[in-house]
């Protein structure tokens, strides 16, 4: 019953937010803010003990997720796609720490290094020896034909 409530409830908030879109005159995908005001009010309601299913709400945030780097992707110039992984190793771990309020050191001693990476990488994006490393890490998600 848990899992059916959460599903009318991103229908009508998805509802809500189509009919609102023709007064508001910004851009809203109305599946991202539906999904996203869903998970954020269940983890409220995880947060005083009121919802316990952990791993729709995890479902959720990691829709977000995935739909907060697709959304951005396509926004930031080519060259600062070096940080996708740590850009969306950082958004699921932060949605980890929502969740279950558990700070993993070494998670974030990683996330650490891989930023770390991603900037020396940035920084010799253009040496010639880099380039072909640079040229991959920033194609990642590209599709090949």
């Amino acid at each position: 019953m848990t899992v059916l409530l959460v599903f009318v409830t991103v229908a009508l908030i998805f509802a809500l937010v189509l009919g609102a879109k023709r007064f508001v005159k910004r851009d809203l995908c109305a599946l991202c803010l539906s999904v996203s005001l869903t998970w954020v009010g269940l983890l409220i309601l995880q947060k005083v003990g009121l919802f316990g299913n952990t791993v729709l709400l995890a479902l959720l945030m990691g829709q977000s997720v995935t739909g907060i780097f697709y959304m951005l992707k396509d926004r930031v110039p080519k060259v600062l796609r070096i940080f996708t992984l740590p850009f969306f190793l950082s958004l699921t771990a932060v949605a980890y720490v929502l969740i279950t309020s558990d700070y993993i050191i070494w998670t974030f001693l990683l996330l650490t290094a891989v930023w770390i990476a991603g900037w020396v990488i940035f920084a010799v994006r253009d040496d010639p020896g880099a380039q072909p490393l640079a040229t991959v890490v920033m194609n990642c998600c590209e599709r090949t034909r």
